[in-house]
């Protein structure tokens, strides 16, 4: 049997064992005692790694081989991954069993699934920001993917007005709870120290004695664990996303802190989209509402250029009238009371006109008043008011 083991050390360095169907051992190699050894469990394939190595005992004694992915239930070090394959010579025979360590290559590949989870999540997010235009309902789309990635329950997104250098928070939770929170003066606290280092910051255990380190005094209730990243569009520091965990300190890691970068770009990308479009729409508003002012300008002086004219063409012979008038009244002997009565009223009429022309005649400046439909009329009374009011301060 110690002949047979020395050969089985020589030939193989993985561990090894051969066994019954029942899975009691026959014969072994010192890695496989070592193994045993070091799970603080009888040199068996069952006492290593669980009951479930009876299925495929009796899955090889069946089909003349087996393997699986199984882990050490006593292992020194949590997550230790064994692959474990079986060869049977037949029904009945003694199985070989070969145990392989993967667990590095099993940290591998789950550290590539995470990051191709965490790329297709990033992918997402940047196609769910780049279709939303409003801002409000844009810092909810960060929240809502930031939380596919880094799952928390204390997360803010902090706006600064660089005129008003304050902190406007278009989104808060605390405790799982989203909050309206008033804007903030600037102060020294964690965010501002992002903002103002224009680099991303992770915290963890001792955060307070941490951030005095760095000359940062916090005001608010200490986290557990504290992690945050610039909103930086171009040369422009827009604010700052910042997650916080007030009872785990390993909530977040350097790998957290590199994703929640690329949000952070990537938000501060979609905010500025979203402000240059306000702005355009804000220029294009004043440019809308100057151009109808121009027409309607243009329109009224054409109004009041027709009005000066209509007004010559009314005074000429409005002024035959008038003295054609008065000069039959000069001549009372040759009128009968009634016809007198009469030229009087035309007379006084044409004066009336006369009056009327001649405060047309100080219509400087147009105004235009609402009229059923889209269109605007010649507000008559208010500008000749405007046309008196000039012609009084002269």
């Amino acid at each position: 049997m110690e002949r047979r083991s020395l050969d089985l050390d020589h030939l193989l360095d993985e561990p090894f064992v051969q066994v019954l169907p029942n899975g009691r051992s026959l014969r072994m190699n010192r890695a496989f005692r070592e193994l045993a050894a070091a799970c603080q469990a009888e040199a068996e394939l069952a006492s290593i790694f669980g009951p479930s190595v009876h299925d495929l005992l009796s899955e090889a004694d069946a089909n003349g081989r087996a393997g699986a992915y199984l882990a050490a239930l006593g292992a020194p070090a949590p997550g230790r991954t064994f692959r474990i394959l079986l060869k049977s010579g037949g029904a009945g025979e003694p199985i070989s069993a070969l145990v392989m360590d993967v667990s590095e290559e099993v940290a591998w590949r789950r550290q590539l699934f995470d990051r191709n989870h965490d790329f297709r999540v990033l992918n997402a997010i940047g196609a769910a920001l780049s279709g939303t235009l409003e801002q409000d309902v844009l810092a909810l789309r960060i929240l809502e993917q930031t939380r596919r990635i880094i799952p928390t329950t204390n997360f803010r997104i902090a706006l600064w007005d660089r005129e008003g250098d304050t902190f406007s928070f278009p989104v808060y939770v605390e405790d799982g709870v989203l909050r309206r929170v008033p804007p903030q003066p600037h102060g020294n606290d964690l965010g501002e120290h992002v903002l103002r280092t224009r680099r991303p910051l992770l915290l963890s255990g001792d955060v307070l004695a941490r951030a005095r380190e760095l000359g940062i005094e916090p005001v608010a209730r200490i986290p557990a664990a504290w992690l945050g990243a610039p909103m930086l569009a171009g040369e422009e520091a827009l604010g700052v996303i910042a997650l916080q965990d007030f009872e785990d300190a390993a909530a977040f890691d350097p790998h957290d802190l590199e994703v929640l970068t690329i949000i952070a770009g990537q938000a501060a990308a979609a905010i500025r989209n979203t402000r240059l479009l306000a702005e355009a729409r804000a220029a294009y508003q004043e440019l809308s509402q100057a151009q109808n002012r121009l027409l309607e300008s243009e329109r009224l002086r054409g109004v009041t250029e027709t009005v000066g004219a209509l007004n010559h063409e009314v005074n000429n012979p409005l002024a035959a009238i008038v003295g054609n008038a008065q000069l039959l009244l000069r001549e009372p002997e040759t009128l009968t009371p009634k016809l007198r009565q009469k030229i009087e009223s035309i007379l006084e009429s044409a004066r009336r006109i006369q009056r009327v022309t001649g405060k047309m005649a100080t219509l400087i400046q147009a105004s235009s008043m609402p009229y059923p439909g889209r269109d605007a009329i010649l507000d008559v009374e208010r500008s000749l008011a405007i046309g008196e009011r000039r012609e009084g301060g002269a």
